[in-house]
């Protein structure tokens, strides 16, 4: 029976869990458009870095708008402010293939609007999401499962992933590629977000016992807001929670350096393999084989966590990635590029759920949604600054991108081959390799943030177990040092 509820939820699970699993994997089964959403912008827009631009206006949004949708779920429920990030991200997508249509600055303009919508969309769901599994979870005393959800809800979402990855490859592979086939595969994936909204509209939204955080000597006391909190006194309290607890602050700056590394991953391999010679179509393939993995990996991820400790496991990843980008000083081809593709995908899948378990619970549920939108607003700025610097790189090489770049139809009809006309930058690397690597590098500084973290967690347990009435020095949960 524990075998069989590794890989498939138990039925109590399913019950207050399944629909949030079921709306995961539906929306993520519809998006066809997923494996080649860069690469399409890469290859429509009139300029190569024009493709990059949306993406930062969308993180752009994010960051503006992440700690006041927090504020807005925890203040008039995290059900209502998920149910409506995904509506809007839905529309958003529906309005892709006329901005593409548009010519000069007002192409780009017009898919900047889309991707600003589609920012403010995932706002929206980001940290409220969160919140509302985790306190359904403590208001049915099973706090245990949260990790388990972590894992559980990349798992389901793979599955979909690899559904899409497939239609879409059968899609582009039995008919005759145009812009009116590439423009169906966003319409699709916006038919499968707005069905999830059907879907997440069928779940109650329960509030943990108001005694949840007295048996939780595993965070900071916050005081519980009501809604005559003023805005500006419910932010204080996120902020508080963050900076004023130690192992959190810590974990919270390890978790903003990472996103910084990571910001560019999948464009820039993208890139890579497509001026490698890749068949755009090949995306989806790898797309199947990431969810595949992906299926399985997050669940070991756990077992993993259980194991080494999530600070342990998370240092570990970080020297695998570091390790594995390496390989590109020895210039390599395409099929040792999509292998290195593969390997950080995998990583992904495996330090996700961890930090984002460890993250819940170092941080008391009447803050949840506020603190989470804090620290998700942080990342983002560390993401947008990626991308910026990214989108500068590739800026100061457009004429050469350009000239290796393939038309749209011929990219998607298998007429592409190897691009040796690749600009080259530090240590003769393309300019995407180099990208991948430099990223990479940095995002070893989370390191010794991640042990401080951890011994700040031993410190403030030894001073919670000498003061147990002092709930403003607990730590993080014993079980997970």
């Amino acid at each position: 029976m524990a075998n069989s509820q590794f890989f498939w939820p138990g039925q109590e699970e399913r019950s207050l869990l399944g629909r949030f699993y079921l709306a995961s994997s539906l929306s993520e089964a519809m998006n066809v458009i997923f494996p080649f959403q860069f690469i399409y912008l890469y290859l429509v827009m009139e300029r190569p870095e024009w493709a990059v631009i949306p993406t930062l206006v969308e993180t752009i949004a994010v960051w503006l708008m992440e700690v006041p949708t927090g504020m807005v779920a925890d203040r008039w429920g995290r059900k209502l402010s998920v149910i409506s990030g995904d509506f809007l991200s839905g529309l958003s997508w529906l309005a892709i293939p006329l901005a593409v249509s548009f010519r000069g600055l007002l192409q780009l303009y017009a898919v900047c609007v889309c991707f600003f919508l589609e920012g403010i969309g995932q706002t929206l769901v980001s940290g409220a999401e969160e919140a509302w599994v985790v306190d359904n979870l403590a208001s049915a005393g099973r706090e245990d499962m949260v990790e388990r959800y972590f894992a559980r809800i990349r798992s389901f979402g793979s599955l979909g992933g690899a559904f899409a990855g497939g239609l879409s490859l059968l899609l582009l592979l039995l008919s005759r590629v145009d812009q009116h086939i590439l423009n169906l595969l966003w319409y699709l994936a916006a038919f499968g977000q707005l069905t999830s909204v059907g879907i997440s509209l069928t779940i109650p939204e329960h509030q943990p016992p108001a005694d949840e955080e007295d048996q939780a000597a595993t965070r900071p006391k916050i005081d519980e807001p009501d809604c005559c909190v003023p805005f500006f006194d419910q932010a204080r309290q996120g902020f508080s929670a963050i900076f004023h607890f130690q192992p959190l602050f810590s974990f919270f700056l390890a978790l903003v350096v990472s996103s910084f590394a990571g910001s560019i991953t999948s464009e820039a391999f993208e890139i890579s393999l497509l001026t490698k010679g890749l068949d755009a179509r090949g995306l989806a393939p790898l797309d199947i084989i990431s969810d595949l993995t992906g299926m399985v990996v997050p669940l070991l991820a756990v077992a993993i966590s259980q194991w080494l400790g999530a600070t342990a496991s998370l240092i570990l990843f970080s020297l695998i990635s570091a390790a594995v980008v390496s390989l590109f000083f020895t210039r390599p081809g395409l099929w040792l590029a999509v292998v290195i593709c593969l390997v950080f995908n995998i990583i992904d899948d495996l330090w996700d759920p961890i930090a984002d378990a460890r993250l819940q619970s170092l941080i008391p549920s009447s803050c949840r949604a506020t603190a989470g939108s804090i620290i998700n607003q942080a990342k983002e700025l560390a993401n947008s600054a990626g991308i910026g610097a990214f989108a500068l790189l590739l800026g100061r090489h457009s004429e050469e991108l350009r000239q290796a770049t393939p038309d749209l139809i011929e990219a998607f009809s298998g007429g592409v081959s190897t691009m040796p006309q690749v600009p080259k930058g530090l240590f003769g690397l393309p300019i995407p390799d180099l990208a991948l690597v430099l990223f990479t590098f940095v995002g070893l500084v989370a390191i010794p943030l991640l042990i401080h973290s951890q011994r700040s967690s031993y410190r403030v347990l030894e001073e919670s177990r000498a003061h147990p009435d002092d709930r403003h020095k607990s730590a993080c949960q014993e079980e997970e040092i």
